[in-house]
């Protein structure tokens, strides 16, 4: 049987599914004085500001595809 990973894949947000109990959670860490965060248990449905992608048109996308790079200079 296999070991579940040390440090399981994390979104944006911090949030972890649990390998035991598959539930996401956001895991227990260290503070700096040396006492220790509980686990957290994120509701199911649920999506944090930090993980939910700005929204772009189809324009958008298509001129973001196309754009050159950053101080790029047409006919250089």
């Amino acid at each position: 049987m296999a070991r579940p990973p040390l440090f399981p894949d994390q979104s944006a947000a911090g949030i972890a599914v649990d390998p035991r109990t598959l539930e996401r959670v956001i895991p227990e860490s260290k503070r700096s004085d040396g006492t220790v965060r509980k686990q957290l248990k994120i509701r199911p449905g649920f999506t944090p500001q930090e993980d939910v992608s700005r929204f772009r048109g189809s324009r958008q996308q298509a001129m973001d595809a196309t754009a050159l790079p950053k101080g790029h200079i047409l006919g250089w």
